[in-house]
């Protein structure tokens, strides 16, 4: 495991870095300038292009990460210039040079990742909830490289040069990834063995990503036949490595089940045989025999992957297919035929409509499971990448203002109450100014294990904002609904949070909205309604002092509804 001095060396060379910022930030504006004068000749774009080239390796490496992206960004500029010496570059170069300019200067006046006197040292705050992830490496530095880039992105990591301490390790971690290196001196498949030794020692299967510099067809194939999640040559791509943890750690959440699949088949005796085999298997499942139903269906329980007959009433399953690409939420999810239709044309037309592919009622019970499963694990692993926020692991904007389009449609095809509430984090901005904005990734961080501890299954939790949280809570009137608030908002200012060797505590403002809508209005127009209401509220709690609470009922409708019920 890297040790606390080990940890103490590492942010003394973040902190000799930060100091070294200055003097490559003129030398870069020696090399612009120059390339300017000398009207972007080839060799005043190659020297420009090497001072940029190594600052988006070595910001990255020491958790620099938006400096790191700028400089990377204008390397790939430059690069492009370089092969195209033909094409006008000028404007393209200056626009990433100003960003890279902007990136360099907020670096060199911020602390640095790991400052003591910012406290904000990811590595020595108390981590808690945080994923957690076994590295093993031979190599000291890329152990103590890698597991600051990673911790600076919000992992626990327990570094390893010792292969055999990290297999002894394993079952008191209890990590959500394994990443391995596969060569070492034992031998070029060592990694390999030690790595699926540890999966054998849990009671649960990791995420096991796989390194090496060796990059040839027959070492990916030798991950793969060990069981390996993904492998990355070396140097690796922190960012894909980073999204991919994050798959594994809500993988692990949610591992009690395999997935859920909606089941659309008309005959009955057939549908039930092959939900009794996916339930076996450890998979949600919802049968739906009326295809005139099925979108409704598929929308109310959100499946990971539906399977369809091809031939139903009313709708077959290549009319059903198209109805399902068109809605918006559900143009991506897997669809698979199962049928024992066997006429080739009619599965070029079901491909064509958006199936994924098409199983025979004939085929093997296990295959099948096996298919639905890798088809899910795809679709996840793709889907999470698209959803999530990839700091808090909450949804994203975008998908979050699909689920409220959603939950208030729902809402008002069943009848229901429907709460919103938008938490706002109060004085978050000078949080960041007084502490870095490492600790203020860290409070949001902790502030979603909170929530997330605190809601409902059918609850949803998004980022709204910056330091913005929107919580969706189906079938809730504005009492309940605002019990849960407050009981939060409670459990949030009472939960102090550690930063290095201090701790912090911080109080959230709660504005909460039950909306109600009438059946023969518009949901969507309702919708801008409805977020233009609670951010009213949440405004207002703002504006009454921290940590308030203020929760209302909001009638949804058009003016001349409104007019009507007034008169009525």
């Amino acid at each position: 495991m890297l040790s606390a001095d080990a940890r103490e060396a590492l942010t003394h060379l973040v902190q000799r870095y930060h100091g070294s910022l200055p003097n490559k930030q003129q030398d870069l504006e020696n090399a612009y300038r120059a390339a300017v004068e000398a009207g972007w000749t080839d060799e005043a774009i190659r020297q420009l292009k090497l001072l940029v080239h190594r600052l988006a390796g070595s910001a990255a490496s020491y958790g620099f990460n938006t400096l790191g992206e700028a400089a990377r960004e204008l390397d790939q500029t430059l690069t492009y210039a370089q092969e195209n010496p033909g094409e006008e570059h000028e404007h393209s170069i200056n626009a990433r040079y100003a960003t890279l300019r902007s990136a360099i200067k907020d670096a060199v006046t911020r602390p640095p990742p790991g400052d003591p006197g910012a406290q904000t040292q990811t590595a020595d705050r108390v981590l808690g909830e945080l994923p957690s992830v076994v590295l093993v490496d031979d190599d000291q530095a890329i152990v103590e490289v890698l597991s600051q880039q990673l911790m600076a992105l919000g992992f626990d990591v327990h570094g390893f040069t010792d292969a055999s301490l990290a297999l002894n390790a394993i079952g008191d971690l209890s990590p959500a990834g394994v990443i391995m290196d596969v060569q070492f001196a034992e031998g070029e498949e060592f990694g390999f063995q030690v790595a699926e030794a540890m999966v054998s020692r849990l009671q649960y299967r990791p995420g096991t990503v796989y390194m090496s510099a060796d990059n040839s067809m027959r070492m990916r194939q030798w991950a793969v036949d060990a069981g390996g999640d993904a492998f990355f040559s070396k140097p690796v791509n922190v960012p894909a490595l980073a999204q991919l943890l994050e798959l594994f750690a809500t993988r692990r959440d949610d591992e009690t089940k395999a997935g859920h699949v909606s089941i659309i088949e008309d005959d009955e005796q057939i549908a039930q045989f092959y939900a009794n085999l996916l339930r076996g298997n450890g998979f949600e499942v919802d049968v739906v025999h009326d295809s005139t139903r099925a979108l409704e269906r598929v929308l109310d329980f959100r499946p990971d992957l539906v399977l369809m007959d091809m031939q139903m009433p009313e709708f077959d399953g290549i009319q059903l297919t198209h109805i399902l690409r068109q809605h918006e939420t559900l143009f991506d999810i897997p669809v698979l035929f199962l049928t024992s239709e066997t006429d080739p044309k009619k599965h070029r037309r079901a491909l064509r409509a958006g199936g994924d592919a098409i199983l025979q009622k004939t085929d093997d019970p296990d295959l099948l499971v096996s298919i639905v499963a890798n088809r899910i694990t795809r679709f996840r692993r793709v889907s999470s990448s698209l959803t999530l926020d990839p700091l808090t692991r909450m949804l994203n904007r975008p998908t979050l203002m699909e689920r409220v389009n959603f939950e208030l449609q729902r809402a008002q095809r069943d009848g229901q109450a429907f709460c919103i509430g938008v938490l706002d984090i109060d004085g978050f901005k000078q949080f960041n100014d007084d502490h870095g904005r490492l600790a203020g990734d860290a409070v949001l961080r902790e502030i979603t294990e909170i929530i997330r501890g605190r809601l409902r299954r059918a609850d949803v939790v998004g980022r709204y904002g910056g330091d913005e949280m929107m919580i969706l809570m189906p079938s809730t009137k504005r009492s309940s609904g605002e019990a849960v608030i407050r009981s939060l908002a409670s459990q949030i200012a009472e939960s102090p949070i550690t930063l290095g060797k201090t701790s912090v505590k911080v109080t959230v403002s709660v504005g909460l909205i039950e909306s109600r809508l009438d059946r023969h209005d518009s949901a969507h127009f309702a919708v801008h309604q409805l977020l233009g209401a609670v951010d009213e509220q949440m405004a207002a709690a703002k504006q009454s002092g921290p940590g308030t609470v203020l929760a209302s009922v909001q009638w949804l409708e058009r003016e001349a509804s409104r007019q009507q019920r007034n008169a009525s």
